[in-house]
């Protein structure tokens, strides 16, 4: 990962758990919520897995009748650990893999305009 691949607000991974993006520099580092150092991006901050459990906090509802995880209309098929697939109705049968939760949260943001927050 790259820090060119981010966005103000992303969630990343560091040493004390999930941090969010506040500044993206040039050489690939970024600074952080509540901090004023640097961080190398690969390093020091690793990419969050998209997991079932991330969707949950980032709003997604688990429908049980088409078993996907369900916001805004746009749904999210996942097993955690070996697929997690975004559908985009404006595309039809298109599915974008979304490894990452920064991948998702940049995805859903191109779509609706939106920011994905934590709400859990």
């Amino acid at each position: 990962m790259k820090a060119t691949e981010l966005r103000i607000g992303n969630y990343l991974n560091g040493k004390q758990g999930h941090v969010v993006v506040t500044e993206i520099r040039a050489n690939n580092s970024v600074k952080i919520h509540d901090n004023t150092s640097s961080f190398d991006v690969g390093t020091c901050l690793v990419a969050i897995p998209t997991t079932t459990k991330w969707l949950l906090k980032l709003g997604f509802k688990y429908n049980e009748s088409s078993s996907l995880y369900e916001k805004r209309g746009y749904d999210v098929d996942i097993k955690d650990g070996e697929y997690c697939h975004f559908y985009i109705p404006e595309f039809g049968d298109w599915y974008q893999d979304t490894e990452y939760i920064h991948q998702l949260q940049n995805l859903y943001f191109a779509l609706t305009c939106e920011e994905l927050k934590l709400e859990q």
